[in-house]
């Protein structure tokens, strides 16, 4: 009697000591698992703060002193045409550079269309870009910009067209079309002639075979 109330004395004992130590084991794993969810929480706001500290890459910063005259559109007053002409962003300072002069040459193109009113003509009329450096430009602008929060480059022009350039693209054009219409006349012309000696060698050939079949029909009679 006194040995079964010892066993189950050490009995309850156990169970006692087995469920301790699951509980202890089981608020390990749970604060193990709280632990890993504030880290992998943390991770997550640290990423958004980088992402957060790192600009888009279509992000464009301007610096505070770039020339408001940047952005004017076309200008006309007193038969003056005045426009800008802007490039980049570039990579380079020489890729920016190359980039205006291209811009610049087809901007000039496109006006010149517009004053003669034909398209796809421009080639009459060439500008050297000394030339535009020295008489048609009024301002010009370099600078840096951020782009993505990356140094980029851009060139910007203002082009001034006068009456009297004006009047010398329509001078041009004219002698263009004078020379036009000549050698489209010219070339009516060489066809002309060149339709009247056939017409002529087809026409004398006809009459020469027609007097042989006359000569062949006397000498037969």
């Amino acid at each position: 009697m006194h040995d079964h109330r010892i066993m189950r004395i050490m009995f309850a004992v156990l169970v006692l000591i087995g469920g301790s130590t699951g509980l202890s084991v089981a608020d390990e794993q749970a604060g193990k698992l709280q632990d890993d969810k504030a880290n992998d929480q943390l991770v997550e706001v640290e990423q958004d703060s980088k992402e957060l500290s790192v600009p888009p890459l279509d992000h464009v910063v301007y610096p505070e002193n770039r020339p408001e005259w940047l952005g004017n559109p076309v200008q006309q007053s007193d038969n003056v045409t005045t426009f800008v002409v802007v490039s980049g962003p570039c990579e380079t300072r020489e890729e920016s550079q190359q980039e205006l002069r291209l811009m610049r040459q087809a901007a000039f193109a496109t006006f010149i269309e517009s004053v003669v009113g034909t398209f796809g003509s421009a080639g009459f009329y060439q500008v050297s870009d000394e030339r535009f450096d020295q008489e048609l430009t009024l301002r010009r602008y370099s600078g840096e910009l951020k782009v993505g929060g990356t140094t980029h480059y851009e060139d910007a022009v203002e082009i001034q067209i006068t009456q009297s350039e004006r009047d010398a693209m329509l001078d041009a054009w004219k002698n263009i079309e004078v020379t036009q219409r000549m050698a489209t006349l010219g070339v009516a012309t060489v066809g002309g002639f060149i339709t009247l000696v056939v017409s002529s060698a087809v026409f004398g050939a006809a009459i020469r075979r027609r007097q042989q079949k006359a000569g062949l029909a006397s000498e037969s009679v």
